[in-house]
């Protein structure tokens, strides 16, 4: 059986390094056995010739070899395919195509060296975590294997939950951490004391046994890692999964003090752009909101 919750949809530009987003969608619809939707959106007429890579330049019919080339790399996909090229807003074509195909995901890329590459890592990705519902996975990495140690940043809120069962279905049998960065107000010396850092920990320790206790997802499994730090979460969690050799983030949009909720602009692109892995961006659903 196909499609258990809606096929994939991988967002490609068709350079190089989108190729590392193809195969990571191809594996996770092969361990999912769901269908695999590849979208390209062509640029739009005004795009520039510095923005244009040699190989759509030297052919007018950009639509034709487009399709070829997806035919191509979907030739030996092991799972059900299909191929869409279209022009139009990047943002726009990616949320009707996952309306129209009902998928439960999105895999794109961050290519630099041409538009939809550059809007995918800034503008279109910030736009997809606020507009999608299906969570966005942000691939950088170049896949070699499933998923092995995933890294939830999470406040304990509904959102976090929301993410976390997000994670499962794209990483079942991983290693999972929640990672949660905590504020401790300075002292009027300037420091924290001791007492003062250990009660902001047990508190957070008590919501992270709660978290655990009460997501039904978990109830069968490894018991996830906990990881708790005093300070800024964006500084931290790049620290922490360079360290750790992680393999894939996931964060929501949405929560308590979530990474992404006010530092979804400037700071979620700086994030995007320093951790070594792949990122997964689930917005929380409206009824849970």
């Amino acid at each position: 059986m196909t499609d258990p919750a809606g096929p994939i949809l991988l967002a490609t530009d068709l350079s190089a390094r989108s190729d590392r987003a193809l195969d990571r969608a191809l594996m996770l619809a092969r361990q999912q056995h769901s269908r695999l939707v590849a979208l390209h959106v062509m640029e739009p007429p005004n795009a520039t010739a510095l923005t244009t890579p040699a190989w759509r330049r030297l052919t007018p019919d950009h639509k034709a070899l487009a399709e070829r080339r997806l035919a191509d790399d979907l030739a030996e996909a092991g799972v059900p395919t299909e191929a869409v090229v279209t022009n139009g807003h990047p943002l726009e074509v990616i949320l009707d195509t996952v309306a129209h195909f009902g998928c439960s995901l999105i895999v794109t890329g961050v290519a630099r060296e041409t538009t939809l590459g550059r809007l995918l890592l800034g503008t279109t990705v910030e736009r997809l975590a606020r507009q999608a519902a299906e969570p966005v996975l942000v691939v950088k990495a170049r896949p070699r294997k499933p998923y092995q140690d995933v890294v939830i940043a999470t406040d304990f809120s509904e959102g976090s939950r929301q993410a976390l069962t997000a994670a499962l279905k794209v990483a079942g049998d991983a290693r999972i951490t929640l990672f949660h960065a905590y504020s401790v107000p300075p002292q009027k010396d300037g420091q924290p004391q001791d007492a003062v850092v250990r009660s902001f920990y047990n508190d957070a320790l008590q919501k992270a046994q709660a978290f655990v206790a009460q997501t039904p997802e978990l109830a069968g499994r490894t018991p996830p890692d906990i990881v708790l730090e005093p300070g800024q979460p964006e500084n931290l969690l790049s620290e922490f999964v360079f360290n750790r050799r992680c393999d894939l983030v996931v964060t929501g949009t949405h929560g308590l003090t979530g990474i992404l909720r006010t530092a979804i602009g400037s700071v979620a692109e700086k994030l995007l752009e320093a951790l070594p892995c792949d990122v997964l961006i689930v917005r929380q659903a409206k009824a849970a909101e």
